[in-house]
C-alpha cells in the first residue's frame, strides 16, 4: 500500500496532464478562450520545483481587460494543498519519516489527528497539536519545515510577477504570505495529574559521525558475534564507574563502584539488564555522544578538557562510540534509565529513554531514579546467545568476558547471585591453557613465572618449556637412535625433540612394510608444548590468538618466541593496545611494538632470575642461534 501510495503521489501530476489532454481537450473554455492547456500546465507544475513556475507564461488574455495569471493560480494551489494539514489528511511525509516499529507507537501515529486547531491569515500560520508520541511531533515539525519552504518559494514567485508590458496591476496578485509556520502550540500532551508533558521532545535519534564511521569501516570489520552486546554494555558501565571514581577522588568523597548484570525471565520473555552507579548521562551526553554513532565521549575534546581541568588522566575501555548498536544484534527494543552526577553533591534530572530500534526516535521522559548511574534493560529476542545457558554457565560467561574486573561485579540470575572482583583473576591458573602436550616429559623443564610489572601495567602468570640435557639447557635432544638391519639393509629409527618458534617439535623416523613387501622409511613430526595465551585489556577479554595461526595469518601483531610459552595476562594502567571496533583483532602499530618488547623483557628478566648464570648464558646462546628478531635482541641485552 505504501509503495502504491508513493507511486501515485509522485506521478499524479503527469497523469493529470495526460488525462486532461486525452479527455478534456477543448472542454476548459472561458468565453472564447481555450484554457485546457493552461490547466494541464498548472496541474503538472504541482510536483515540479518552484523554479518551473518562474518560467511559465505570466498572463493569458481571456477577454477585454480580463486576464489569467497562471503562476498565481499554481502558487495558490500549491500552498492550499500543503497547508491543508489536519486530521482529514495523511501527508506522505509522516509515512516516510516514521521509523517506530512498536505497535503501540504505530497506533499513536495513526491518531495523528493531533492537529486540533489552526489559524491562517496573511500574517500568521499557526497549527496547534497535542502529541502523544515524539515521533508524531517530529513528523509534524518536519512537515512544517516543508510548509516554510513552500511559503518562501511562493513569496519569490509572486514578487517576480511582471505585467509583461500589458499595463496590468500586478500588485493585486502579490498577496502577503506568512514568513513561516508558528510552531509554539505543537507540543506534547500533558499529564492531567502532574501537569507535566508526558515526554520530553528532543530531535534525538542515532546519527553518524561520518569521518569516524568511514575510518572504522575502511580499516576494520564491525561486530560479527551477537554475544559482544553484553561485553559492550559491561565496558560502558565499567568506564562510567571508573570515571566517577576518579572524580570522587578529586572531590574528596567516598565512592564504591558497582556493576550488576542480571538475566531473568518475565512472562516468558528473557531480559538482560546491566546496571551501574557510575557518572550516568544527561540530555547533552545523549544528544552528542550516546546517539551520535562513531563519536565517543571518551575520545572527545570535552572529555580531554575535563581531565586537564582536574589535572588527571583516565584510560577508558570504550573508544569507538558504536558499542550501543551491538545491542540490537540480540534485541529489538531497550529501556535506559540514567542520571548524571554533575558536581560534588549535584546531579542532573533523571531520564528514562525508550529505544525501539537503531533507526527509531528516542522516547525520553522523566524518571524517578534517585542515585547517579545507568540501568539498561534489553528485551531479548526468543533466540539469543544466552538462552540455552544454565545459571553457572552464564556466570562463567561473564567472568570470561571480564576476567579481571576493575570494579566489583554482581551476577544475578533467577536462582541467585554472586559477587566477584579482581581477586578472581589472581586465582586463575594456567591449566586451561596447557593441553595434553604439556604433560611432564623427562627432558623438558617447565618454569612458572609471574608477569606482574607495575611499570608496564602487566598482571598475570606464565609457563615456559626449556629443553634440558644432562642438567643443562640444550638446543636439541636425541631421544632414540637405533640402527635396524632388514634383509641386509640398515635402517635408522630415531626420535628427537628441538625448539621451534613458539613450541617444541618432536620428529620421529620409522619404517613400514607395504603390500608388496617393500620397506619404506617415514618421518613424522608433531608439536609439543605449543604456546597459548589468554589476553585481557583493562580487565576485558580480547578473543585474539597472540601466536600465529589461521585466524591471524595476515596480521603482524603476533608473538614469536624461540621456545614454548603459555600465559594469562591483563594489560592495565601504563600500557595499552589498539584494537579494531569488534575488539577481536590487535592493530599492528607503535603500541603493539612497545607491548611486544616489554613482554619479552619480562620473560627474559624472569628466566635470568630463575636460572643460574651459566644456564642463562647457555640458553641465551641458543636464543641467539635461533634468531627470532625482537626476542633475540631483547635477550641479548640481558647478557
Amino acid at each position: 500500500d505504501y509503495i502504491v501510495t508513493e507511486y501515485i503521489r509522485t506521478t499524479h501530476s503527469i497523469r493529470a496532464r495526460e488525462v486532461i489532454a486525452k479527455y478534456w481537450a477543448g472542454e476548459i473554455v472561458y468565453q472564447d478562450t481555450d484554457l485546457t492547456e493552461d490547466l494541464a500546465t498548472i496541474c503538472f507544475s504541482h510536483n515540479e520545483s518552484y523554479t518551473y513556475l518562474l518560467q511559465m507564461e505570466t498572463f493569458r488574455v481571456c477577454g477585454q481587460d480580463e486576464y489569467l495569471c497562471i503562476p498565481f493560480v499554481a502558487t495558490v494551489l500549491r500552498l492550499a494543498d500543503i497547508i491543508d494539514f489536519d486530521p482529514k489528511r495523511t501527508p506522505s511525509v509522516l509515512f516516510s519519516h516514521l521509523a517506530v516499529k512498536n505497535p503501540v507507537s504505530l497506533s499513536e501515529w495513526k491518531k495523528h489527528q493531533s492537529i486540533n486547531a489552526w489559524t491562517i491569515s496573511p500574517r500568521k500560520l499557526l497549527f496547534s497539536a497535542q502529541c502523544e508520541h515524539p515521533a508524531i511531533e517530529a513528523t509534524i515539525l518536519a512537515f512544517c519545515n516543508q510548509i516554510d519552504e513552500e511559503l518562501r518559494n511562493g513569496t519569490v514567485i509572486l514578487s517576480n510577477l511582471s505585467d509583461e508590458g500589458m499595463d496590468i496591476d500586478v500588485e493585486v496578485y502579490k498577496i502577503s504570505l506568512p514568513p513561516q509556520v508558528d510552531r509554539r502550540k505543537i507540543q506534547a500532551k500533558k499529564d492531567i495529574i502532574s501537569g507535566k508533558p508526558i515526554y520530553r521532545y528532543h530531535d534525538t535519534k542515532f546519527s553518524l559521525s561520518k569521518k569516524q564511521i568511514i575510518d572504522l569501516l575502511m580499516g576494520t570489520k564491525l561486530y560479527g558475534k551477537p554475544g559482544v552486546a553484553l561485553r559492550e554494555l559491561l565496558q560502558n558501565s565499567i568506564d562510567a564507574c571508573l570515571l566517577r571514581q576518579k572524580l570522587s577522588e578529586l572531590w574528596g568523597i567516598e565512592y564504591t563502584p558497582k556493576v550488576k548484570v542480571s538475566l531473568y525471565t518475565k512472562n516468558n520473555v528473557d531480559y538482560l539488564r546491566v546496571s551501574d552507579n557510575g557518572v550516568g548521562m544527561n540530555q547533552h551526553i545523549i544528544d552528542n555522544y550516546y546517539t551520535n554513532v562513531g563519536c565517543s565521549y571518551y575520545s572527545s575534546r570535552e572529555f580531554s578538557e575535563l581531565m586537564v581541568s582536574f589535572k588527571s588522566s583516565f584510560t577508558p575501555i570504550s573508544r569507538f562510540g558504536i558499542g550501543i548498536l551491538s545491542c540490537f544484534m540480540v534485541c529489538d527494543s531497550m529501556e535506559v534509565t540514567t542520571r548524571r552526577i554533575r558536581e560534588r553533591f549535584e546531579c542532573d534530572e533523571a531520564l528514562h529513554i525508550s529505544i525501539e530500534g537503531y533507526e527509531s526516535l528516542f522516547v525520553i521522559s522523566d524518571s524517578n531514579k534517585k542515585e547517579p548511574g545507568t540501568d539498561t534493560i534489553l528485551t531479548l529476542r526468543p533466540v539469543h546467545p544466552w538462552d540455552r545457558m544454565n545459571e553457572e554457565e552464564f556466570m562463567q560467561c561473564i567472568k570470561g568476558i571480564v576476567p579481571n574486573p576493575a570494579v566489583q561485579i554482581e551476577i544475578e540470575t533467577n536462582k541467585g547471585s554472586e559477587l566477584y572482583s579482581s581477586d578472581y583473576f589472581d586465582d586463575l591458573d594456567l591449566k586451561p591453557l596447557l593441553d595434553y602436550s604439556w604433560n611432564n616429559i623427562k627432558n623438558i623443564r617447565k618454569i612458572d613465572i609471574d608477569l606482574i610489572c607495575e611499570e608496564y601495567g602487566f598482571k598475570g602468570k606464565g609457563c615456559i618449556g626449556i629443553l634440558i640435557k644432562n642438567g643443562l639447557p640444550a638446543e636439541e635432544i636425541e631421544i632414540l637412535s637405533k640402527d635396524v638391519e632388514i634383509d641386509g639393509e640398515i635402517y635408522t629409527l630415531s626420535s628427537n625433540i628441538k625448539y621451534k618458534t613458539n613450541c617444541i617439535t618432536e620428529t620421529s623416523t620409522s619404517i613400514s612394510v607395504d603390500e608388496d613387501g617393500e620397506i619404506d622409511t617415514n618421518t613424522s613430526w608433531s608439536e609439543r608444548f605449543k604456546s597459548k595465551a589468554s589476553l585481557s585489556i583493562h580487565g576485558i577479554e580480547v578473543p585474539y590468538n597472540l601466536f600465529p595461526d589461521y585466524s591471524n595469518r595476515m596480521s603482524k601483531a603476533v608473538l614469536k618466541i624461540p621456545f614454548p610459552f603459555s600465559f594469562r595476562l591483563d594489560i592495565g594502567v601504563n600500557s595499552d593496545l589498539n584494537l579494531n571496533s569488534a575488539r577481536d583483532q590487535i592493530i599492528y602499530d607503535e603500541k603493539w611494538l612497545t607491548f611486544e618488547e616489554n613482554l619479552y623483557r619480562i620473560i627474559c628478566r624472569r628466566l635470568k632470575d630463575t636460572l643460574s648464570s651459566s644456564d642463562w648464558k647457555i640458553l641465551n646462546e641458543i636464543i641467539q642461534k635461533n634468531n627470532t628478531d625482537t626476542f633475540s635482541r631483547v635477550a641479548n641485552s640481558f647478557e
